[in-house]
């Protein structure tokens, strides 16, 4: 895997954030869209989680860790009350933006990462 590579799925997904919200803008859910794209996104980086710390014998828990791997579980419980039907409900709305602005930024922060440094080998 290279550099191209890492840019073009990070592209991919700021687009595929634009397509979520702008759409939801328009059809007047922006929630429900915003939820749909969290589970994706919460699905994806906890599969790729365990996927790599499979081989790992024993495994200690740094703070950062356990921190991300909590919140992204509550986006995940939040984004799913949210499809089941309770998505008019404010606090249900509210983590839904907070889980969809941090990985936005998350995102944007590896792209201009990626764009700065040059990487030869990346796993």
């Amino acid at each position: 895997m290279n550099d191209i590579t890492v840019n073009v799925a990070l592209i991919s997904i700021l687009i595929c954030h634009l397509v979520f919200i702008s759409i939801g803008y328009k059809m007047e859910k922006t929630t429900l869209f915003i939820s749909y794209l969290n589970a994706i996104v919460v699905m994806g980086i906890l599969i790729f989680w365990v996927n790599k710390n499979l081989n790992i014998q024993q495994h200690n828990f740094e703070f950062r860790e356990s921190f991300a791997l909590c919140l992204e579980a509550i986006l995940l419980i939040f984004a799913l009350y949210s499809i089941i039907g309770f998505h008019n409900n404010t606090y249900v709305k509210v983590i839904n933006y907070i889980g969809f602005g941090l990985h936005l930024l998350a995102t944007i922060a590896m792209l201009i990462f990626m764009l700065v440094f040059k990487m030869n080998k990346l796993f």
